[in-house]
């Protein structure tokens, strides 16, 4: 989906019961993407179709694809875009428990959104809809535990994905272009494709250090250096609060991320190719540092330490150091235990799974809101395919004991075995990291002048004062995650159809003004 059809009048319908029969707004049929022969491939999809009597709308059997859903009394509206649900009419009533949960953790858990009357479907989500009746079904999977040696678990990471990324290559017709970062993920999709006869036509590396390559650029540019594959590194600095307004308008102000990311959304805008995205191999192979603590909680049964460590974690990433309690006490204070108890019972669901962390952040965390690079990041590409959450593989590794990937070490050691000829090449971690770039006037300008269009697109009353405090620093917050929160909980003020066209049409005007340089540098492909 392009980003036009994401940012205004993205598709939609609409049903409810009428006298005569039902009442029907918008597309009758729609698909996010075509499901490539119909097969079981690592693709997120979502889908809906009308025969007239019956709505059924799905998603990809791992629902990592948010398909929103509004129902209120009888009425049932269904899109891509939870801001098209509003600016169609939908109850903006906010769900304050939900909330709650994002500004403690950045996420938005089970199915929920800001708002109370909308959800998304849930993993393998089938929605029915017949004569005002909506019945909606499907749930994640439940893994058990295999028995199964850590060098069994090598080799079957290293079979499966070769696999995985086989049955992709039988439906990807057109060029490929690979945003290849310095970790694990997309340069195991790099060596994948190269040993599969099917290099892509460029990798891309987006970072905000100008000409001064960081230590992702770096390890990403070695590895394309050896193999001998054109790499573009998008490197300029750009106006934040603009690229910040656009990811909140693309993830339908379900993600804290991703403004980072819109260099490379223009990047394939410019572009007629096919993508690849590493989502989940982090996920499948060890969540984080945490890991062993959080594992160790799960076996006590205590699932409300694990969302109390959470809550811990992320308030220390996005606070200053003289606060570190995170954005909960700043925009939804007093809500604590009701927080810890949810996300508690979110994450005990989970109890019989190998590892309980790992299942919830990869249904909540990754499912909810790293969807969107895929889905909404990439949207320009003609297609997204995303090897890691092939239906064998991802059960493959969920159903792996965490005794075989406690370590951290198992996605390192697949790739080393399985590629031996790149294993010199250091990931992100040994490469040096620069200073930071110092960011010219010019920069600092255009920051101020999208604080201003900001303001007055969403806060005409106030636009001076608005303009002023988004240059400063937040009292409690790091800068980014401040600006990101505020501009999130200004969104959301006032919520109405109005307002919801409003943070659309402000996204699109960004959207046209994006900086002309992408490229800062580019290595041609050898021979």
């Amino acid at each position: 989906m392009t980003e036009t059809g994401m940012l205004g009048s993205a598709p939609y319908i609409r049903l409810r019961a009428g006298p005569e029969g039902p009442v029907v707004e918008g597309l009758s049929r729609w698909q996010s993407t075509p499901a490539p022969g119909g097969a079981a491939i690592g693709m997120m999809r979502g889908a809906w179709a009308w025969d007239g009597v019956q709505l059924v709308a799905e998603v990809d059997g791992f629902g990592f694809y948010s398909l929103f859903v509004y129902e209120k009394q009888g009425e049932v509206m269904v899109s891509p875009s939870l801001l098209e649900l509003v600016a169609q009419g939908a109850d903006t009533t906010r769900d304050e428990l939900a909330l709650a949960v994002f500004h403690r953790v950045g996420i938005f858990i089970n199915d929920e959104t800001p708002l109370k009357h909308v959800r998304v479907l849930p993993p393998g989500g089938r929605l029915v809809w017949r004569a005002g009746r909506m019945e909606i079904t499907g749930g994640a999977e439940m893994p058990v535990s295999q028995r199964i040696s850590r060098d069994d678990a090598v080799d079957g990471m290293i079979s499966l994905f070769g696999q995985a990324v086989r049955r992709i290559l039988t439906h990807c017709d057109g060029p490929i272009v690979l945003p290849l970062s310095g970790g694990r993920d997309s340069r195991h999709i790099l060596l994948e494709l190269l040993h599969q006869g099917r290099a892509p036509e460029a990798c891309v590396t987006f970072h905000h250090n100008g000409y001064a390559f960081n230590s992702e650029a770096q390890a990403a540019r070695a590895l394309c250096q050896r193999a001998g594959i054109a790499h573009d590194v998008l490197g300029y600095a750009r106006p934040r609060l603009a690229d910040a307004t656009r990811a909140m308008a693309l993830t339908g102000l379900c993600a804290d991320e991703h403004a980072q990311m819109m260099p490379l959304h223009d990047y394939f805008a410019q572009r007629d190719v096919i993508g690849f995205d590493g989502i989940a191999g982090d996920i499948l192979t060890n969540p984080d540092d945490w890991a062993d603590d959080f594992y160790k909680l799960a076996e006590k049964g205590d699932y409300r330490g694990i969302a109390l460590g959470m809550i811990k974690g992320h308030g220390g990433v996005i606070s200053r150091s003289e606060w570190g309690q995170g954005a909960g006490p700043v925009y939804s204070p007093g809500r604590d235990d009701e927080v810890l108890d949810h996300m508690g019972r979110a994450i005990a669901q989970y109890a019989d799974a190998p590892d309980p962390y790992q299942m919830f952040w990869m249904f909540h965390r990754t499912r909810r809101e790293i969807n969107f690079v895929p889905q909404a990041i990439l949207s320009p590409a003609r297609q997204v395919f995303t090897p890691y959450l092939d239906p064998e593989f991802a059960r493959f590794c969920l159903s792996l004991p965490y005794s075989v990937t406690k370590d951290q070490m198992l996605h390192d050691d697949a790739i080393a075995r399985g590629f031996p000829e790149m294993s010199d090449i250091p990931y992100q971690e040994g490469f040096d990291q620069p200073a930071a770039g110092r960011c010219g006037i010019g920069h600092k300008w255009r920051n101020l002048q999208a604080a201003w269009q900001v303001s007055g697109a969403l806060r005409p009353e106030r636009r001076l004062r608005s303009t002023l405090g988004w240059v400063k620093a937040h009292p409690q917050l790091t800068r980014v995650h401040g600006a990101v929160y505020d501009l999130h909980q200004l969104c959301l003020d006032g919520l109405d159809a109005t307002r919801a066209r409003d943070i659309q049409r402000l996204a699109a005007e960004f959207a046209h003004m994006s900086p002309a340089r992408l490229i800062s540098d580019r290595l041609e492909a050898r021979g």
